[in-house]
């Protein structure tokens, strides 16, 4: 249910930022409201995942199931990627056709494999770290101990 609302916000402030790439108002007023929904998308995107990376770790804990975990990732990556190549790389097409002078490289793209490559370790090592602690806790199962032998052998 989190994931589907932090999907849908989400959603809703990357089509707000891209609406305004394609509105014909002036272009300062497009990078502005741009930034604006831009910003507030990175900054809802930072706090809803540490949400529900927080979610994935409390149900790891319970029944030792990560997909919680790399469900999480997969919802941010997924939106680093559209922010930034699909938004980003469409920001710069248009502030080039509007501001000529402006520069013409981004390493945003760049930014966000470094970002989802990042975020990908932080979730492997979450995990290893729930996953140790837990054992930790309340200890290794006895069938993880001595596995039954098969007495027809």
């Amino acid at each position: 249910m989190a994931l589907a609302i932090a999907v849908l916000v989400m959603a809703s402030l990357d089509f707000y930022a891209y609406s305004w790439l394609q509105s014909t108002t002036r272009p300062t007023d497009v990078v502005q409201n741009y930034d604006y929904f831009a910003g507030w998308a990175w900054l809802f995107l930072w706090i809803s995942s540490i949400v529900l990376l927080a979610l994935a770790n409390i149900l790891y804990w319970r029944v030792q199931q990560a997909w919680g975990l790399w469900t999480t990732f997969l919802y941010f990556a997924f939106f680093v990627v559209v922010q930034t190549f699909l938004l980003e790389s469409m920001y710069n097409t248009f502030r080039n056709q509007s501001f000529p002078g402006a520069d013409k490289f981004s390493a945003i793209p760049f930014l966000g494999v470094i970002l989802c490559v990042v975020a990908a370790v932080i979730v492997f090592f979450d995990q290893f770290l729930v996953s140790r602690l837990h054992k930790k806790m309340f200890g290794v199962a006895p069938e993880e101990i001595n596995p039954p032998v098969d007495e027809a052998i």
